[in-house]
């Protein structure tokens, strides 16, 4: 087993400042990006995050940085999903230019598996991807009569904090459209695609992540968790999944 070290991370992106961690053993590791998603709740003091699950890798050899997007955590700003992406993209440039793993990987949950999508499709340069419980089109888990209480929802959990954002419902939901992972799926190929989705999600339904398969080309592999809700970070099989698919690259 690895011996695991610690050390926080910042880094800007579009005037906002973004706070992480990043986990693991020595420099030169295979990296594995985390990708969160969208917070349903206020933090829970109890609950380790995405900080145990970058332990968890670091134990088998793998680094893993985990950065809040805007909005969440210390980092500055507020949520919305072309924020969120331009985020993952300086992520991914500090990874690649700070340093210089052995192999990049990406693994998003919910809709930061859904941005995760979209930006191998766009920008390449990664080994394998992994989504969790990503939506297809998140326009189908919100719909745009639902949009004000999904912004009212984020100023209540905190990680929209100015009075005079979004400039419109509108502009949000258009914001969120053009972030669907859909849309990008079939570009991804010929970079390794996972995707795990929990056969009792009870907000992205598990025909969403069947959706992404089918429309995804090869190589890609899907794997349904019975029983398996939303929270797939909660669920001790996820990581085994990722594990074990990681491992055969």
């Amino acid at each position: 087993m690895s011996e695991v070290e610690y050390a926080d991370i910042t880094i800007e992106s579009g005037g906002e400042t973004l706070r992480g961690d990043l986990i693991g053993p020595a420099v030169g590791a295979p990296l594995v990006v985390l990708c969160h998603g969208i917070p349903l709740s206020r933090p829970d003091p109890s609950d380790p995050g995405y900080a145990l699950l970058g332990r968890q890798l670091a134990e088998h050899g793998f680094a893993a940085l985990f950065v809040n997007f805007r909005g969440c955590g210390t980092s500055t700003g507020n949520f919305y999903l072309g924020g969120w992406y331009k985020d993952l993209c300086s992520v991914m440039e500090f990874a690649r230019g700070q340093l210089a793993p052995k192999g990049l990987y990406m693994a998003g949950f919910s809709a930061g598996g859904a941005l995760a999508i979209k930006y191998a499709a766009e920008h390449k340069g990664v080994d394998a991807v992994a989504a969790f419980a990503a939506p297809a089109r998140l326009s189908r888990v919100f719909a745009q009569d639902q949009v004000m209480q999904l912004i009212e929802a984020a100023r209540d959990i905190g990680i929209i904090r100015d009075a005079d954002f979004p400039p419109s419902p509108a502009w949000f939901y258009k914001d969120a459209n053009a972030n669907e992972a859909l849309d990008y799926v079939r570009r991804v190929s010929p970079i390794p695609l996972l995707i795990v989705h929990g056969e009792g999600d009870e907000l992205v339904p598990l025909s969403q992540g069947k959706e992404l398969y089918e429309t995804a080309r090869e190589p890609k592999e899907f794997v349904s968790l019975p029983g398996g809700e939303h929270r797939l970070r909660h669920d001790p099989r996820a990581m085994e999944t990722l594990l074990a698919w990681l491992q055969k690259r």
